[in-house]
């Protein structure tokens, strides 16, 4: 692959990336540690997380892993 190529896969992955909002109880002993890279609220134990990503799956794993280093 090119170095063309490579650039207009990316450009075609960044335009499809759409906002999902994941939603999740706070975990037990969560911390913030370091830059958060979206949008969080917590309210009434739920986090909420904007985050842009190819699929719903996908921003729920970028979350899960986030929260992997938040303990």
């Amino acid at each position: 692959m090119n170095s063309a190529e490579l650039a207009n896969n990316v450009i075609d992955r960044i335009r499809h990336l759409t906002e999902f909002i994941v939603e999740t109880d706070v975990p037990d002993n969560f911390r913030f540690n370091g830059t958060v890279p979206f949008d969080i609220s917590i309210s009434n134990g739920i986090l909420s997380a904007k985050i842009l990503a190819i699929s719903f799956d996908g921003a729920a794993l970028t979350l899960d892993k986030f929260l992997e280093g938040c303990k």
